[in-house]
């Protein structure tokens, strides 16, 4: 009878293998400490929302105030409505124009623009987030 020699390798991880490991452990042990951590904090915070007039241009259809709303708060706003009026002096309003922001997350900014047909250049614009809802 013919016995069959069958040589058993014991094969030992590469260093390179560990490193790699190891690496992938702590970056998503780190991730997931960082999502539990901000939304642990998050509980009690409220969207914090400015907005910031980027440009002014005449259009065809009259004049677009483009703007940025930032929010530096660590919680989303949905529906932010952004107003903007233009004032003779400080209390004649002469045109209001209004135009809702669907979504800023948080610690975020979202560009858009309002369309009024005075020129914006002649008279006192007020521009702002006048609310928001929770996601």
């Amino acid at each position: 009878m013919a016995r069959s020699r069958r040589k058993v390798v014991r094969r030992h991880p590469h260093w390179i293998e560990w490193t790699t490991g190891l690496l992938s452990t702590a970056l998503v042990a780190t991730m997931t400490g960082m999502i539990l951590y901000h939304g642990l904090t998050a509980k009690d915070a409220i969207p914090e929302l400015s907005v910031t007039i980027t440009t002014q241009r005449p259009t065809v259809q009259g004049f677009e105030v483009s703007f940025i709303v930032s929010n530096a708060g660590k919680k989303t706003a949905a529906g932010v409505p952004v107003t903007g009026r233009l004032l003779d002096g400080e209390k004649q309003e002469v045109e209001t124009r209004e135009v809702t922001i669907d979504y800023v997350p948080a610690q975020s900014q979202v560009e858009g623009a309002l369309m009024f047909s005075a020129n914006p250049g002649t008279y006192r614009l007020d521009i702002h987030a006048s609310g928001y809802s929770e996601p």
